[in-house]
């Protein structure tokens, strides 16, 4: 398992770990799968990740994706043949294990409440679709329990880009006070994860990119 010391990453012997991360989106979207699963097999891309020097995948996924009953699309079986008459989450679980049979290691992003394109159209975390923050973070708590045991996954970003949220003060959109009690959560659960926890879009009259 991975920790931090100060600003540093640093792996069981202490050593300092470079994450050389690939952003795979697909699972956030309405397809509930990773992109390029229609031409390609999960397999030899991720061969090729490999091969180009990367070590980490950050998979993106929607709140909407580990609840709808809806099958995955945009696969072709005929290069994904053991992906047939899985779920979207089962699907992730096998994306998972190869990662460890090769040793890249996967950062899971809540990037969206609702399946689609980019990011969260309101810029929180929570607000669509009927998906609330405790919802949220018992989604959260639910992939820290699945994947507790399996050190191919290392960590939980929280939420990608909450241009909207504050930080601090307390409220509805305090996303430092979310992200602690999401962390906090997750920690319960499974302390082995780093938490990542992306910026808002402005702080006391300055604008940032998030």
């Amino acid at each position: 398992w991975f920790s931090t010391d100060g600003a540093r990453i640093v792996d069981a012997a202490g050593n300092t770990v470079r994450l050389a991360g690939v952003n795979w989106f697909g699972f956030e979207s309405d397809t509930f799968a990773p992109h390029g699963l229609w031409t390609r097999g999960y397999a030899e891309m991720m061969d090729q990740m490999v091969s180009l020097g990367f070590n980490t995948i950050r998979l993106p996924f929607s709140s909407e994706m580990l609840r709808t009953s809806a099958a995955p699309n945009g696969i072709g079986f005929s290069q994904n043949p053991d992906l047939a008459g899985l779920s979207a989450i089962e699907i992730m679980d096998r994306i998972v294990d190869y990662a460890g049979e090769i040793g890249l290691r996967v950062i899971l992003d809540h990037h969206r409440s609702t399946a689609g394109a980019g990011t969260s159209g309101n810029g929180l975390w929570y607000g669509e679709g009927g998906h609330t923050e405790e919802s949220w973070i018992a989604d959260w708590e639910m992939l820290a329990a699945r994947y507790a045991d399996d050190p191919t996954v290392i960590g939980a970003d929280l939420h990608n880009e909450p241009h909207a949220g504050t930080w601090g003060g307390g409220g509805p959109t305090d996303w430092a006070r979310a992200a602690e009690a999401a962390g906090d959560a997750i920690g319960a659960v499974n302390p082995n994860w780093l938490i990542l926890v992306e910026g808002v879009g402005a702080y006391q009259g300055d604008s940032y990119w998030w």
